[in-house]
């Protein structure tokens, strides 16, 4: 059986973007009920255009987090494991999208790192940790309307 490359797979991505957030919108709403909202939503779709566009140029994983750009809300009383959770979401809409068109092992690992990376350089604009910011990458900060579903790390 053939798999899926890295430029067929980047295509993919990019031609299905919208497809994907949309899956990870439903996905998200359905298993972080109590979440008003998506914190990392306005980065999902660049993150796929951006995922494909770098995986077929052949690029590091890296890359995607360093052109990525759109907001993070960023509730006062955020707990970081909400940010991770987010992007875990992420990784499940990719691993099924890899199975879907029968992509090759090294994609979704090459993907894998990119969700890595982007979930540490979106924890880390919070401060507490040396990140290379991505510059289009801008936390907006949100005073309500936001029910976090997870203690706050001390």
């Amino acid at each position: 059986m053939t798999r899926l490359g890295p430029e067929q797979v980047g295509s993919f991505l990019r031609q299905q973007g919208e497809e994907l957030t949309r899956i990870w919108r439903g996905a998200r709403a359905s298993e972080r009920p109590k979440v008003a909202f998506g914190l990392i939503d306005a980065l999902v779709l660049p993150f796929f255009d951006g995922a494909g566009e770098q995986l077929a140029s052949g690029a590091a994983p890296e890359a995607v987090w360093a052109g990525l750009s759109g907001l993070v809300r960023w509730p006062t009383q955020l707990a970081q494991a909400e940010l991770a959770l987010e992007w875990a979401l992420v990784l499940e809409v990719l691993v099924a999208a890899c199975e879907s068109v029968n992509a090759a092992p090294e994609v979704l690992e090459w993907l894998s790192r990119a969700v890595e990376v982007c979930r540490e350089g979106t924890v880390g604009l919070r401060g507490k940790a040396p990140v290379d910011a991505a510059s289009g990458v801008v936390p907006v900060l949100v005073f309500a309307g936001y029910e976090v579903g997870v203690q706050e790390e001390r």
